[in-house]
């Protein structure tokens, strides 16, 4: 089915994923798909035709691959109907936590009445849904957690003892607690040799519940000599239960009736907005929340049944629609698109006309679809030869009822080598193309009046001085249009692939390497129809990478991309190429001495602490360097020393000493045996 996303909650699994630090086999063949977030909560728009008890307009909950978009598809069986009086926002809490709870202490450890279950991690989603999972089993939970605030709130909510989590020290007191006994369950997260002294704690007939990855993927052995207890240990991944249709039924049915009877309610969750989701990966990632982090989408009108969907572009059939730049690149590519939403009679204005290459088989593509496309040679500079067009048109009995202006001219070079005339030639088809375009139908009451801007109109590029002031000329014009109540949009592009100057000048690489990554012409197009539909004058759309773009744009270090663009640090290509020349320069044991400062200083700035306090002797996990920080460190040192690292890599490294050797050996130095 598919799904009108409202609500998702992120996991751990999120930012992981989004910095690459998922081993291959967590991410390749994976049913959760290679998209963000599986938590999703939204309206059903469509069903596929063996759904039975679900339509669209019906608000879910459940498991949805890749729900972190505006749009998304899962099977029918995942998903369950949202209660009457709960929000999106709740209900996105529940399916991750709850089905990962329910299965292992229900259905896997037979967790029973007067039992007693450790869980770490316990203010987190899973460990709040253990807790009310052990209400309903008639057991009791001790919990562990890292800050005071977290722990008051589980006594809050019903946990019996709450301990540290950040030390070892709970396992004397859990025994002092248990009268020496130990606990029925365990529920860890934890790992290292933690999960040595949570077997400990398990009394005879214990279990087990493995909810961490690290130690899996890792391969880290596990000793066996507390299991002649009779033990037994489980480790649960969603991927199994997504890859079992007949076990995520069964699962999905006893969650939805959980639910219907209120015995599993939604958990705390902090909401933001999709405009912040990089401010709730970051909250995520530093494990500063409790429950759930849940972004949150605006609704969209509801659809009419048998007519358009509010906000969906419609073109008059009967009407014609003017493409300047028409006939190749993203121009020829906007002719379909205006077919694909009702257009049957194109206007499409180059200066070759029908001598263009490829006009000819455009036009029989066009036709073959019931278009009537007509090539037309004219600058679109040239005041008569557009007007001609247009009369040219209106002469048809279909007049002018929409512009796309596409057109444009590339001429990239520094502006101390450009002279007036090549900038002219540069500025004249989109600036004064559009301004002829703009007064010329001044009396006509148009459906559309779209103009392709460019990011370079805002960031600038290198080179590219003047295409940049023609594309800010577009967004001021659309902007004065619109404050005189015509229509108007400008599609601020970033560079797109396929088709259209980037790739007809093989750029694709050089713009992803300076961290501006490519749109297809179909994202694009996308893009465009909902900016149209929903009455946009100026938006940009694009794909980008503001951490590497920074030190090739200079505007993006302007104040106004503050909030946008992470600060300056050591792994700019300037401050890398130096860092590693250094290095090359030295002996060994210096190198490792350079190296261990750097890391240090990107390990105080993940932590939010002073490098002073940064003993590189000490285990990078005494200073809280959880799973989630340690990513964000990796990511950090990866950037910076230009070395592909990976999560086992940091553990091996305890240290920051042992860590800086590695990365000395994987830099390749000279005489790097240290």
């Amino acid at each position: 089915m598919a799904l009108e996303m409202r609500a998702v909650a992120l996991n751990y699994r999120d930012p992981m994923r989004a910095n690459g630090l998922l081993p291959p086999e967590a991410v390749e063949n994976s049913p959760l798909g290679r998209g963000l977030g599986t938590d999703g909560a939204g309206l059903v728009r469509a069903v596929g035709p063996g759904v039975r008890g679900l339509k669209p307009g019906d608000r879910v909950c459940g498991l949805v691959p890749a729900a972190l978009a505006s749009h998304a598809t899962t099977a029918a069986a995942a998903v369950v109907r949202i209660p009457e009086g709960m929000s999106y926002a709740e209900a996105a809490t529940f399916p991750v936590a709850f089905l990962t709870v329910h299965h292992t202490l229900v259905n896997q450890a037979c967790l029973g009445p007067g039992e007693t279950v450790l869980v770490h991690g316990g203010a987190g989603a899973v460990g709040l849904a253990v807790l009310q999972c052990a209400r309903n089993q008639g057991a009791r939970v001790i919990a562990t957690a890292g800050t005071e605030t977290k722990r008051d709130l589980l006594r809050t909510l019903g946990a019996a003892h709450v301990l540290d989590s950040r030390s070892l020290d709970f396992v004397p007191r859990v025994r002092e607690l248990t009268g020496g006994q130990g606990v029925d369950v365990v529920v860890n997260s934890l790992s290292g040799e933690a999960i040595a002294h949570n077997l400990d704690l398990l009394r005879p007939n214990g279990r087990f519940v493995e909810l961490g990855k690290k130690d899996i993927y890792l391969n880290n052995p596990v000793t066996l000599r507390p299991f002649h207890r009779s033990l037994t240990f489980t480790a649960f991944n969603l991927d199994a239960v997504m890859e079992s249709p007949a076990l995520r039924s069964r699962l999905v049915s006893v969650f939805d009736e959980q639910i219907s009877r209120g015995s599993y309610r939604p958990l705390p969750h902090t909401t933001y907005p999709a405009a912040r989701v990089e401010e709730a990966f970051h909250l995520l990632q530093h494990s500063r929340h409790t429950g759930k982090v849940v972004i949150t989408f605006d609704p969209l009108d509801e659809p009419v049944l048998a007519e358009p969907a509010s906000g969906t572009l419609t073109l008059d059939g009967d009407g014609t629609y003017l493409v300047t730049g028409g006939l190749s690149g993203l121009g020829a590519a906007t002719a379909h698109w205006l077919a694909d939403h009702g257009a049957r009679h194109l206007a499409l204005l180059s200066r070759r006309g029908p001598g263009a290459p490829g006009a000819p088989a455009l036009l029989g593509r066009l036709a073959a679809r019931g278009v009537r496309a007509t090539a037309y040679a004219a600058d679109v500079t040239d005041e008569s030869a557009l007007r001609g067009v247009i009369e040219t048109v209106d002469a048809t009995g279909h007049r002018l009822r929409g512009i796309v202006h596409a057109a444009a001219h590339m001429d990239d070079a520094p502006q101390s080598e450009l002279t007036d005339d090549r900038f002219a030639a540069v500025l004249a088809p989109k600036a004064a193309g559009a301004a002829l375009l703009d007064r010329l139908t001044t009396d006509r009451r148009l459906d559309l009046f779209l103009t392709y801007s460019s990011v370079s109109a805002t960031l600038g590029n290198p080179g590219q001085s003047a295409y940049a002031a023609g594309n800010a000329y577009l967004e001021a014009l659309t902007r004065t249009r619109r404050g005189a109540g015509e229509p108007g949009t400008a599609a601020a592009w970033g560079p797109i692939s396929e088709t259209g100057y980037v790739a007809r000048t093989g750029m694709e690489t050089a713009m992803t390497e300076r961290g501006l990554e490519l749109l297809t012409p179909a994202e694009a197009l996308t893009t465009a129809g909902r900016l149209l539909a929903a009455g946009t004058d100026v938006a940009g759309a694009g794909r980008y990478r503001w951490g590497t773009a920074r030190h090739l744009l200079p505007a993006l270090a302007a104040p106004r991309f503050a909030h946008l663009v992470p600060s300056s640090s050591l792994a700019s290509p300037d401050g890398r190429d130096e860092l590693l020349g250094t290095l090359a320069g030295l002996p060994p044991d210096e190198a490792v001495a350079k190296i261990t400062e750097a890391l240090a200083q990107l390990l105080a700035g993940v932590l939010q602490t002073d490098q002073a306090d940064m003993d590189p002797s000490r285990p990078v996990t005494d200073f809280g360097l959880d799973s989630l920080l340690g990513m964000q460190f990796l990511v950090s040192a990866r950037d910076l020393f230009a070395v592909r690292l990976a999560p086992a890599d940091l553990a091996a490294g305890r240290t920051l000493s042992h860590f800086a050797r590695l990365v000395h050996e994987r830099l390749g130095l000279p005489g790097r045996e240290v």
